[in-house]
């Protein structure tokens, strides 16, 4: 039987039509998923020479980290001296008495300098602790307390309480006056603490990250992570730290739940940051990573000149100074989207430290001691 032609002819402009209507689709379609632009990589920004302002080469002050405040630089050195230097010049503002200590790492409570250090061992004890209040101004010791082990931990507070690690297996509240203990717990930890909203977050050698009661010590929640966390860094619902074996986690905060985790190329060693809806993690493997702190999604991810063994540092409102451990190079970051704007290189001195950024000017721990260079 013969088809009427009109039937023939409808078929033909439907078919068309439905073409038509496709090919638009699939054009917005690619309009509107077209990805974003790939990131530049350093080799598309040439290098800057950083000229340094000042430096400060006594060799006990080699990679020890310094403490930057809008007026000083505070250098704990090796023979247990603190110095302060103007953070404009470098000029020597106080040099403290000698003390007994090893090493010492430095902390600002109020108008005080907290150095808190280990003495050396004698007679086959272990080493015990020391911690000096050293007023910020003049470098006079306010007050010096001997404890029965060395904080061997950053120095996290509330305001109320420091939090601390005491040799290599307590956790301890110290009242910040006299140093005493309002309590303390035992376990194998590690020397990462972090504080956040009535409760110490701190990970143990085993693989786990605990949840410590502020107030008392009591563990609120364990979370097994199956490698030895790194420092953490908790927002508003989340806590996000990395692993020894290259992993990035959150864990919610009220429970201790796993929500997501991500794996880089190598250790995470460093507290992540968070913000502009973003958590930003540093890796060994010389990556900066970008992810969504509710899915854990990649944003981006940028390289770097070397092993990213230290924080980076905000230069801006929405860019970071990163720098690579025993290297020269600052290399400036667009936060919001991973791209590279900027690379300063220092000419004499290789970086061993965080990059402490204030008014305009960068302080640093170098393989030589601490130097000081102005933002260009």
């Amino acid at each position: 039987m013969k088809r009427p032609a009109w039937r023939s002819t409808q078929v033909v402009v439907v078919v068309g039509l439905a073409l038509a209507l496709s090919q638009m689709l699939v054009a917005q379609q690619r309009l509107r998923w077209r990805p974003a632009p790939p990131l530049n990589g350093r080799v598309a920004i040439a290098p800057t020479t950083l000229p340094t302002d000042w430096l400060y080469l006594d060799p006990d002050s080699a990679r020890q980290e310094p403490l930057v405040t809008e007026n000083a630089v505070y250098v704990p050195l090796r023979t247990g001296k603190v110095v302060a230097l103007a953070r404009t010049d470098g000029a020597r503002l106080w040099e403290s008495a000698p003390g007994v200590a090893t090493t010492a790492k430095l902390y600002r409570l109020g108008d005080a300098l907290l150095a808190c250090a280990s003495s050396p061992a004698a007679d086959g004890s272990p080493p015990g602790g020391i911690v000096r209040l050293l007023d910020l101004t003049t470098g006079v010791v306010r007050r010096e307390v001997t404890l029965p082990a060395p904080i061997t931990s950053q120095v996290v507070s509330d305001g109320l309480w420091l939090y601390v690690r005491l040799g290599t297996n307590e956790i301890a509240a110290l009242n910040p006056q006299d140093f005493s203990r309002g309590w303390s717990v035992t376990g194998d930890f590690t020397e990462h603490l972090a504080y956040a909203a009535g409760a110490v977050f701190v990970g143990t050698s085993a693989g786990a990250l605990w949840a410590l009661d502020a107030k008392d010590g009591r563990r609120r929640w364990t979370c097994v992570l199956g490698a030895t966390p790194g420092p953490a860094a908790a927002g508003e619902e989340m806590v996000y730290c990395g692993t020894s074996n290259g992993e990035v986690v959150a864990v919610r905060r009220a429970d201790g739940r796993l929500r997501w985790r991500r794996r880089t190329g190598a250790a995470v060693m460093t507290p992540p940051l968070i913000r502009h809806g973003q958590v930003l993690v540093a890796s060994y493997d010389n990556f900066l990573y970008a992810f969504h702190p509710q899915t854990g999604e990649l944003r981006w991810q940028q390289q770097m000149a070397g092993r990213l063994a230290s924080p980076p540092s905000w230069l801006t409102e929405t860019t970071l100074a990163v720098a690579a451990l025993d290297d020269s190079e600052i290399t400036v970051v667009q936060v919001p989207d991973g791209r590279i704007v900027a690379r300063w290189q220092l000419a004499t001195e290789r970086i061993f430290s965080v990059l402490h950024v204030e008014q305009g000017m960068v302080v640093m721990a170098t393989e030589r001691g601490i130097a000081a260079a102005r933002l260009q």
